[in-house]
């Protein structure tokens, strides 16, 4: 039989200061009162595996299957340490991607675990994952880094906060004056990018241009935010129409017409 190349990985905030909190998540455990929260896949076995001193007459799950809460909280502390240390060890690196450190541990296997590392991070997948979340860690790394998923204050806004900020400023307020409205959503836009606003449209899609290193009216999505007179190389506008804002039929309606135009022609300063 071939082996395959087999790998595990688990992710931390780049931007912390400070280690994975191994013990906040012990402490949680205990406090971890739904066995059902675990996700053993084959219970029985693999609470053998983590607790090899129990007594083999032992009952681990109750008459519905499901694992003894005594049980998960023994396992979940083998398997805290057992991470602690496989993220400790040479079998295990990491690699930072967009605001992540992703650890990772893995080698050639026919089937089995290559490394204990790697059996080590596939288990941390079984703890609650609020257990996770207390220690740090970032179950699904799919999704956009939110500060929530930090270490608090100190921790730089992302991408996914802004975008909160805006959605919560919007669905909160009965109305949206245009350009009061258009000056605060470009303010929150600024903790993340180069406020809009504080040069000439000219000058703000060249600096897009030159911060991603590709041509931003190629993305069919962006280019429909982008004005069209803007978009034509060497062109200077002073008076320019934009494509128009996709709107749905129940959005709220900003009451200055020409708030958009105003906002990309005389900034927000």
């Amino acid at each position: 039989m071939g082996a395959s190349m087999l790998t595990a990985t688990i992710a931390f905030p780049a931007e912390s200061t400070e280690p994975p909190n191994f013990d906040r998540g012990r402490q949680l455990l205990e406090e971890i009162t739904d066995a059902s929260l675990f996700t053993f896949d084959e219970p029985e076995a693999e609470l053998e595996e983590l607790l090899p001193d129990l007594d083999g007459e032992s009952d681990l799950v109750d008459e519905n299957g499901e694992v003894l809460i005594e049980y998960a909280r023994r396992a979940g502390l083998v398997i805290i340490n057992n991470l602690e240390k496989a993220l400790d060890s040479r079998e295990t690196t990491f690699l930072t991607v967009a605001d992540y450190r992703i650890y990772i541990s893995g080698g050639l296997s026919s089937g089995g675990s290559p490394t204990d590392a790697t059996g080590a991070i596939w288990g941390a997948y079984k703890l609650p994952e609020s257990v996770l979340l207390a220690m740090g860690f970032i179950p699904d790394y799919e999704l956009p880094l939110s500060r929530a998923n930090g270490s608090g204050a100190s921790t730089p806004l992302t991408d996914t906060d802004v975008v909160d900020a805006i959605a919560l400023g919007l669905g909160t307020s009965p109305e949206w004056p245009g350009t009061d409205t258009l000056k605060w959503i470009a303010e929150a836009i600024g903790k993340v990018r180069d406020e809009p606003g504080n040069a000439e449209p000219v000058e703000y899609l060249k600096r897009w241009s030159e911060r991603y290193g590709f041509d931003l009216l190629s993305s069919k999505f962006l280019s429909a935010y982008i004005g069209e007179e803007i978009g034509k190389a060497g062109e200077e506008a002073t008076d320019f129409t934009t494509h128009p804002r996709p709107t749905g039929d129940a959005a709220p309606q900003v009451d200055d017409a020409n708030a958009r135009g105003w906002f990309l022609r005389e900034g927000c300063s």
